[in-house]
């Protein structure tokens, strides 16, 4: 079980060269009718709540036990704060918060100088406006080993750390894609995901459609709209492109490798390998055999 600690750290030239510092980290379990915040954080840190506070950086805060309320913006927007939510702070937002005085929280979090998340917030994927955000076993597991590195020493392993928020950006990204994605776009990623998957099976694109729930040539024109290929061109690029592998780490004939990658013969094979690669698969296989 981690103690309560909390540790800040300088800026770093090496960790803002891939986009990204860790400067503050830490974890606090609030018990029943405490003081909060607890006064021990640096004067640009500590807050009071009538007052509330700026920060200059941007924080990652997962609650992992109790509940309370945050407020954030101009307006004071508030929100209740369950276990299991992350509350994400932005540099230049005013906000403020605190548990539930009669159940306390547990708050573990990391604060990040990054221009990483500045092109987030551009792109759209974090945004201050959705500040509060549910939580995943993934995320909590990053925490985890943020702690762990911190407490072992935090300046040694600022460069980790930096990563770690780097980590906790990509999966906070990825819930915001998978939440507003829009159905034709989670279709064609769960498509291509299935025909990678299965591209050295006898699978049809047919076979992918109905799995999927819509028509055939439903799938084929979203497909084609969203990729710029159509699903059999999509399908025969993964097959030549698996085929590459295995004629250039193993001596398996092209029959046999047309065979474990569903053409219907080496003809065939050969043909589309020579049309996406640009020579055939003898050739192919001659080069790395030569080293060429």
């Amino acid at each position: 079980m981690t103690k309560n600690y909390f540790l800040y750290l300088p800026d770093s030239r090496l960790c803002s060269a891939w986009g990204c510092t860790a400067v503050s980290t830490g974890h606090t379990k609030i018990l029943p009718h405490s003081v909060y915040p607890p006064i021990r954080h640096p004067d640009d840190h500590h807050f009071e709540w009538k007052r509330g506070r700026i920060l200059q950086a941007y924080q990652v805060i997962l609650i992992a036990e109790g509940r309370g309320l945050f407020e954030f913006g101009r307006r004071g927007k508030t929100q209740e704060v369950e276990a299991g939510s992350i509350v994400l702070l932005f540099p230049g937002v005013w906000h403020r918060f605190a548990p539930d005085p009669e159940l306390g929280w547990t708050e573990n979090w990391i604060e990040c100088r990054s221009t990483a998340f500045d092109f987030a917030r551009t792109a759209g994927l974090i945004d201050p406006s959705r500040s509060v955000l549910p939580s995943t076993p993934e995320i909590a597991a990053v925490f985890e080993r943020v702690h762990s590195l911190a407490v072992e020493d935090g300046l040694a392993n600022q460069p980790l750390l930096s990563t770690l928020g780097l980590q906790l950006l990509a999966l906070l990204s990825q819930q915001r894609e998978l939440t507003a994605a829009a159905p034709a776009d989670r279709l064609v990623e769960r498509a291509r995901m299935l025909l990678m998957e299965r591209c050295t099976q006898r699978i049809s694109v047919e076979d992918v459609a109905g799995e999927l729930g819509v028509s055939y040539s439903y799938f084929r024109r979203v497909f084609r709209e969203k990729t710029g290929v159509s699903p059999k061109q999509h399908l025969v690029s993964l097959r030549i492109r698996r085929a590459q592998d295995i004629f250039a780490n193993t001596d398996k004939p092209i029959k046999e490798v047309a065979g474990l990658l569903g053409f219907s013969s080496a003809f065939h094979l050969s043909s589309q390998f020579q049309d996406l690669v640009g020579c055939s698969p003898s050739e192919y296989k001659r080069r790395f055999i030569s080293g060429e």
